[in-house]
């Protein structure tokens, strides 16, 4: 990979090189399979295994893999919290910022400000907003 990051145009370029990205191939509206595209052997092994690695922390990554891992399967969430790592790791060589841990409850706390964002735009349109049972409960 090389920490020259002007090689890929995107993250999305280094995930697809190193064989993390998903599969699309839908044809009529039916998908066929989900397989990931071919790539890096040793990229993509260090990856997962550094994946692997957080597994029993409590950070963003952890949390990541254990949520695709509840819809999808244990290899499906591997490789997605792969393309994350990459996509992280990308951008730290691209921008030579140091990462900042955003927390394994970081998802939950941005649908919470979405929400509130709503109810507050609603209110300004004039709507009332009563607080529903399962708030309450």
């Amino acid at each position: 990979m090389g920490i020259d990051m002007s090689v890929f145009k995107s993250a999305k370029h280094l995930a697809s090189w190193a064989g993390v990205s998903p599969g699309n191939y839908e044809s009529a509206g039916k998908k066929k399979t989900s397989k990931t595209t071919q790539g890096n052997k040793a990229l993509k092994t260090m990856a997962v295994e550094c994946v692997l690695a957080t597994s029993r922390q409590n950070n963003r990554m952890a949390s990541h893999r254990k949520r695709i891992t509840k819809r999808q399967g244990k290899m499906k969430g591997r490789i997605a919290s792969a393309h994350l790592l990459l996509t992280i790791a990308y951008n730290i060589l691209k921008t030579g910022e140091p990462y900042h841990e955003l927390g394994s409850n970081y998802l939950e706390e941005k649908q919470n400000n979405k929400e509130l964002k709503m109810i507050e735009y609603l209110k300004k349109k004039g709507y009332t907003i009563a607080p529903s049972e399962q708030q309450t409960a």
